[in-house]
């Protein structure tokens, strides 16, 4: 048909190569569900996210092919036009075929590891790329891996020659028309509207695929190439007009009117109603990683699945607000040692400048003298710390009026 309209070489090998990237897009998707489907969600319910996943596979496959159309607009830029625009365009979509299937692999583990698509935060590996990559070489078969991608990267090459022959040869015996760049034209235009959002009346943003109102619908309509570079933008956001325009909502929270605080101020004095702290006991504070709190007793979860740890908050004095409101053991530690929670979008609190000179909890422990112990088992710890050679057991028998945390 498109030969019968006289389309140039160029346009019908686009549209090839268009049908060739939203199979793959469209495998990916599919494995997607097969992996990871929740056993409560029915295949009916996905459609609305596959429809929306298609546009957004469009908008990709559409940035990928356009140069090919913009370019050929010069004859001889044409892949058609000699042996080398051949193996130049080639090159091109070999690499950003290996580049596509990359994103995708590390999306796939990604989301095989924490239920979740690959977004900017996987920047903050690079900037310990030794450590990372020890990390990965320890955790995944990379060899194999990097097997499997070179192998997929080498069949797509092959696919791609193969179309670029067989849309030569069909035309071979058709008389030779002249160049028609209108037919360009028209294949920009349509990718541009690809690009834009298809059947979209407003541009296709990243926050649509939220208003699926499920976690894994939304996942599944994201391709990993708009989540990645979308979230990009978030990695340095604007505290401090944020901070201004959320202000009357967390004065209002905090009721800092009753504290006569300065406007856009968040300072407040608040003396302890206790006087428990006056005789300056040992306080020993051990904070367990990966303990999350909704999967605890303390939350009210029916399973009681740390019940020695619901009787001492029982019995002793239980902070149920103070958490942190996402994963990562960096997170929990900065919520812990200054009361406030990490909130920002890709680094942790920990990792920024600005947090350096913050204050801590444990700044307020007065006359005490701190000892910090790290890692390993808690049998460890305690075996340290009972030892009568150790620094901290002396310190411990030692009849004094200091006092320890």
């Amino acid at each position: 048909m498109l030969i019968s309209w006289r389309v140039p070489k160029t346009i019908q090998w686009i549209v090839k190569l268009f049908f060739i990237y939203l199979c793959i897009f469209t495998a990916f998707r599919i494995a997607t569900v097969i992996f990871f489907k929740p056993k409560s969600t029915g295949i009916l319910e996905l459609i609305p996210a596959f429809w929306l996943g298609l546009k957004y596979d469009l908008r990709w496959i559409s940035i990928i092919l356009s140069p090919i159309a913009l370019f050929s607009l010069y004859p001889t830029l044409s892949p058609f036009y000699s042996e080398r625009s051949k193996r130049r365009w080639t090159i091109y979509l070999g690499i950003v075929t290996l580049l596509v299937l990359f994103f995708y692999g590390a999306d796939f583990g990604q989301f095989a590891y924490i239920n979740a698509r690959l977004n900017a935060d996987a920047l903050i590996f690079a900037e310990d790329p030794r450590e990372s990559l020890q990390m990965v070489w320890q955790s995944y078969p990379v060899i194999w891996i990097l097997i499997g991608l070179a192998g997929a990267v080498m069949m797509t090459t092959w696919m791609f020659r193969k179309t670029h022959v067989d849309v030569a040869e069909k035309n071979l015996n058709i008389h030779k028309f002249t160049y028609r760049r209108r037919w360009h034209a028209a294949a920009l235009l349509l990718m541009g509207w690809f690009a834009y959002g298809f059947l979209t009346l407003a541009p296709l943003d990243f926050f649509r695929a939220f208003n699926l109102n499920d976690e894994f619908k939304s996942n599944l309509a994201l391709n990993p190439l708009q989540n990645f570079f979308t979230t990009l933008r978030f990695r340095k956001p604007d505290h401090n007009n944020k901070a201004k325009e959320y202000y009357p909502v967390i004065s209002r929270l905090l009721n800092l009117d009753k504290y006569s605080v300065p406007p856009q101020n968040y300072s407040r004095l608040i003396q302890p109603g206790s006087r428990a702290f006056e005789s300056q006991p040992n306080v020993v504070l051990v904070v367990c990683e990966s303990f999350s709190m909704y999967k605890s007793s303390m939350s009210g979860n029916p399973l009681n699945s740390t019940p020695y740890f619901n009787d001492m908050c029982k019995e002793g004095i239980f902070f149920d607000r103070c958490f942190t409101p996402t994963f990562g053991t960096a997170r929990g530690i900065f919520a812990t040692i200054t009361g406030i929670p990490d909130v920002q979008l890709s680094q942790f609190a920990t990792r920024n400048p600005e947090s350096v000179d913050q204050r801590t909890i444990i700044n307020d422990f007065d006359g005490y003298e701190k000892f910090y112990f790290i890692g390993a088992a808690a049998s460890s710890i305690i075996s340290a710390v009972s030892s009568p050679t150790s620094k901290a057991c002396r310190y411990m028998k030692k009849e004094s009026t200091r006092h320890k945390i």
